[in-house]
């Protein structure tokens, strides 16, 4: 029992990307549909951008817009500001005109709230999701549309890189998103990624459908949507963008917890789960790379529990010992920030997990405001 417990847990962690490594090699070329060429396809495309007391970065998130390699005739911009408190508003009606159209909300309301009203109102066939902070590459959006040549995709994740992170989560940081990077290619190559990175993903504005105002993470229920409709959600590596990474460790805790508390929150109301009709391809992807993450505080309880009752047992002394170590290691890691990966891995992860384990609490109670407590940058 401890033992298929110990690799249930350890499986989406390093079973299943070694397991997705071989497959997506043995399938490579095999069936798939090329993406098309980024100057090929012009489609109308809503570029849409929610935010929240973004004085600070708004102008230059719409000269990046502005700046961006698409027809210009071809791209129109939303800003919706969301009950913003500071200029935010003021200073992106300065950019306002043909191609950018301000709405500003009296109220704050929360992002999937602003999307239920102004997605359905656009025209364009492709609506583009972006975060204020996220400056775009040059030829992003093209990389971004490009995808859509091939019929059976839906939904496009961009590829997003955190700058200036806190030092404690520089370099983790950057090996998890390194990871998270390589399992969404190969999710996509097998059939489809689960959700999207909220950041900067695009879709066929048919495929959206509304979500309860309360969802805490859109970016995952969207998409899943877009898959109930028979079609695929890809990663476009090419796409790319960049925003701040985590100021501090408060911070990145706080948003693991909500990603979390969105991941139950999904689960129990059942529209974060595939259809019955999706393929195995897709429920091994789910399975592997959501679910069992999503349950592994779970599970990591589960096992302490089973070794302590066995503890007469070797293989039970050997996971106690090992927990222990991992977690002294850990508190050096919060003592002495160090660079050091035999420290800041298991740091990390054990970071991680309590948020992850936290944020189900949240999720299953309904303890989770739908409001995101924005951070001052």
């Amino acid at each position: 029992m401890l033992i298929a417990l110990v690799l249930v847990f350890l499986y989406p962690y390093l079973i299943y990307p070694a397991v997705l490594w071989v497959v997506v090699r043995m399938r490579r070329d095999a069936g798939q549909k090329p993406g098309g060429s980024a100057e090929a396809l012009a489609p109308l495309v809503a570029l849409v951008i929610c935010a929240l007391n973004e004085e600070q970065a708004i102008a230059e998130k719409l000269v990046n817009c502005r700046a961006l390699d698409y027809p210009r005739d071809r791209l129109q911009i939303v800003v919706v500001s969301d009950g913003s408190t500071d200029r935010t508003a003021e200073v992106a009606r300065r950019f306002a005109g043909d191609e950018v159209e301000v709405i500003e909300q009296p109220v704050r309301r929360g992002k999937i709230a602003n999307l239920n009203e102004v997605l359905p109102q656009c025209a364009e066939e492709i609506l583009v999701l972006s975060d204020a902070n996220v400056m775009y590459r040059p030829d992003a959006l093209r990389k971004l549309v490009a995808r859509f040549q091939d019929p059976d995709i839906g939904c496009v994740s961009g590829k997003v890189m955190l700058t200036d992170s806190t030092a404690a989560l520089d370099k983790p940081t950057e090996n998890y998103y390194s990871l998270e990077w390589f399992l969404q290619a190969g999710a996509s190559s097998i059939y489809s990624m689960v959700g999207a990175d909220g950041a900067m993903y695009a879709l066929r504005r048919k495929l959206f459908r509304p979500c309860p105002a309360d969802t805490l993470i859109e970016d995952l229920v969207i998409p899943m949507a877009v898959i109930r409709q028979g079609k695929r959600v890809v990663h476009e590596p090419a796409a790319v963008g960049w925003e701040r990474g985590p100021s501090s460790l408060r911070e990145e805790f706080r948003r693991k917890v909500r990603i979390a508390a969105g991941a139950a929150q999904g689960l129990l109301r059942g529209n974060a789960w595939p259809p019955p009709s999706a393929s195995l391809s897709f429920w091994f992807v789910f399975v592997s790379h959501k679910l069992l993450r999503w349950i592994s505080p779970v599970v990591g309880a589960a096992i302490v529990i089973c070794a302590a009752l066995c503890s007469d047992r070797a293989s039970a002394r050997v996971v106690l010992a090992g927990l222990g170590a991992s977690c002294t290691l850990a508190a050096l890691q919060l003592v002495w920030r160090s660079g050091n990966r035999l420290l800041s891995v298991p740091f990390y992860f054990l970071f991680g997990q309590a948020a992850v384990g936290l944020g189900l609490v949240r999720g299953i109670t309904g303890r989770q405001s739908v409001l995101w407590a924005k951070q001052d940058r």
